[in-house]
Parts: structure tokens; C-alpha cells; sequence
């Protein structure tokens, strides 16, 4: 039995060198398909776990003495490298004050952002917990003004012929069958935020995607949880954010994206993908002189 994704339907593969393991049963505690045992003087894995080997490598990472090699589901021996010490981290005070001076970017210079500099990005966002790996989150790349805009005003002009459907006649129609939340963020902020975008697209104006340098697209490419593309998306929103960069995450888009198939086409976009995020990415036009503290809407304890 193996787990798919879209990028394999195999299972992983564990080795183990008997001749360095001192059989300390880490790995063993770590394993959650219980597929490794220690039976006398030997470490065994077994192929008929509970799921079978997904690769999720903890029992290689884990290894004091390295003694464990997981390969398959994209992984390969040199994938596994040396966790970095206590004193090449960050401390929370660092972390804490690097969140705290992120904010929603739209207004950006008109200056490219550099390949190496994406490159830096997409490698920290890489990093993000995956759900069942191997990752099955994909990334849209739009690069360029020019393309952001293309693509903003051709999602726009997409959106036309959906408008019949958030009518007033038709809004009323569902209101019954519909929770009163989302009726009413359908009446006061869809339709509002649609008949914007057609406005501001006839004036030359993008407020889609806001003209910025740089947008990544992540995304469910089918097998995965419908949060997964948030992850990485905010791991590339903080990279970004330490490199000098501002950023905004847009979720308009997505909801309806993942419906538009020849419009996916057009940009290359895989017809299987949907449940994603648009993050824009630019240098900041303005400086903003204070942070601001947030709340949650509540906090228990149980």
C-alpha cells in the first residue's frame, strides 16, 4: 500500500547499516507507521506498515550515528543534510520582531526583483511542513509588471459572465439556502470587490495584483490538503520580508480560479489545480515608521 500524490505512487524505501546502529530506538519512537522494530541485535523495516514508507525521513533525520537512508518519493541520500546548531538560528526576539514589522504591501517601486533573490524565496518556502510528502503544493511564478498586469485584467474580463450570478435577483434567491456569514461577505464585499475590479480595469488600473513586480501562485495540485498552500505561502512572505522586500497575500483570486479552465490554460496554469494563495512581492514604495500589534478573536484554554 502506498499514499499518492501527483508526483508519485510509490513507497519510500528505508536501509539501515546494522554495523553502525546502536539500536537506541529513536527512530523506532519517530516512525508513526510503525514500520521499523528492533528484533535481538537488529533494526529491521518492515514494507507492510500501516500506510507504507511515505518518506517522511524522520527516522534518517533522527539517527544519531547515521545509520538510517530513506530514497524514493523524490527522495535521494544528499537531501538529508546537517541540521543547523542552536547558535545558527534565530532566537524568538529576532523571529518575533521580524513578524511584527511585516506588513500588507501594494504600493511597490518600480524595480524588478532580482532571480537570485526569488530563488532565495522559493528555497525557504520550499522548507514549509508539507502534509503527506512528497509536496504536492505547486508554484505559479508571474514575473514582470507587465505580466502581473496581463494577467490581472485577462482574470478580470474572466470574471464578466459570472457576475449574473451575484445579481440581486439571484443574491435573493439563495439568501434561504445560504449561512447568513456568507451571505452577507457575498453581498457586501464579492460583489462589491467584482464590480470594482471591472471599474478600475476600464480606467487602466490594476488593483488585482497591484501592479507589483513579482506574484507566486501556491496551490493544491489534487492530493493535497486544501491549507497546505498556505504554509509555504507564508514561509515565502516572511523569506521575503528578511530580504528587504514587502509583500501582500491576495485570496480573491483562487475561489474563483479554480473554475476557469480555459483561462488556466492560457497562463499554463494545471486544469487539477485549486484551494491556493497569490502572494505579490516587491520592494516597498513607502516606509512605514510603526508596527502594529494584532489580537486574536479569542483564545481558550481547556
Amino acid at each position: 500500500m502506498s499514499i499518492p500524490t501527483t508526483r508519485t505512487s510509490e513507497n519510500a524505501h528505508v536501509s539501515i547499516d546494522q554495523d553502525s546502529c546502536n539500536f537506541c530506538g529513536a527512530c523506532v519512537e519517530v516512525c508513526k507507521d510503525f514500520a521499523l522494530y528492533i528484533e535481538g541485535e537488529k533494526l529491521l523495516f518492515k514494507d507492510d506498515s500501516l500506510f507504507g514508507c511515505f518518506g517522511c525521513g524522520q527516522c534518517a533525520a533522527v539517527c544519531p550515528n547515521g545509520s538510517i537512508t530513506v530514497e524514493g518519493r523524490t527522495l535521494s541520500a544528499e537531501d538529508f543534510i546537517k541540521q543547523p546548531s542552536r547558535g545558527e538560528r534565530t532566537t524568538y526576539d529576532y523571529l518575533y520582531k521580524l513578524m511584527l514589522s511585516r506588513r500588507s504591501i501594494r504600493d511597490y517601486k518600480d524595480k524588478d526583483v532580482e532571480q537570485a533573490v526569488i530563488d532565495e524565496i522559493l528555497e525557504a518556502a520550499s522548507t514549509s511542513p508539507m502534509g503527506i510528502p512528497p509536496s504536492d503544493v505547486g508554484v505559479f511564478v508571474l514575473k514582470g509588471k507587465d505580466k502581473l498586469r496581463q494577467f490581472s485584467f485577462d482574470f478580470i474580463d474572466a470574471l464578466k459572465p459570472m457576475k449574473k450570478f451575484f445579481s440581486p435577483f439571484m443574491l435573493a434567491v439563495m439568501k434561504p439556502f445560504m449561512k447568513k456569514n456568507d451571505y452577507e461577505l457575498t453581498k457586501k464585499f464579492i460583489v462589491p470587490l467584482i464590480n470594482f475590479f471591472t471599474k478600475s480595469k476600464a480606467e487602466e488600473k490594476n488593483y488585482l495584483l497591484y501592479d507589483a513586480p513579482l506574484a507566486m501562485y501556491f496551490y493544491n495540485s489534487g492530493y493535497a490538503d486544501p491549507v497546505d498552500p498556505l504554509i509555504p505561502a507564508t514561509y515565502a512572505m516572511l523569506a521575503a520580508q528578511s530580504l528587504g522586500l514587502g509583500s501582500c497575500m491576495i485570496g480573491s483570486i483562487a475561489p474563483f480560479l479554480k473554475n476557469m479552465k480555459g483561462f488556466k490554460k492560457k497562463f499554463g496554469l494545471p486544469e487539477s489545480s485549486k484551494d491556493g494563495v497569490f502572494l505579490i512581492i516587491g520592494y516597498p514604495k513607502y516606509k512605514y515608521a510603526k508596527a502594529i500589534k494584532r489580537t486574536f478573536a479569542k483564545v481558550d484554554y481547556y
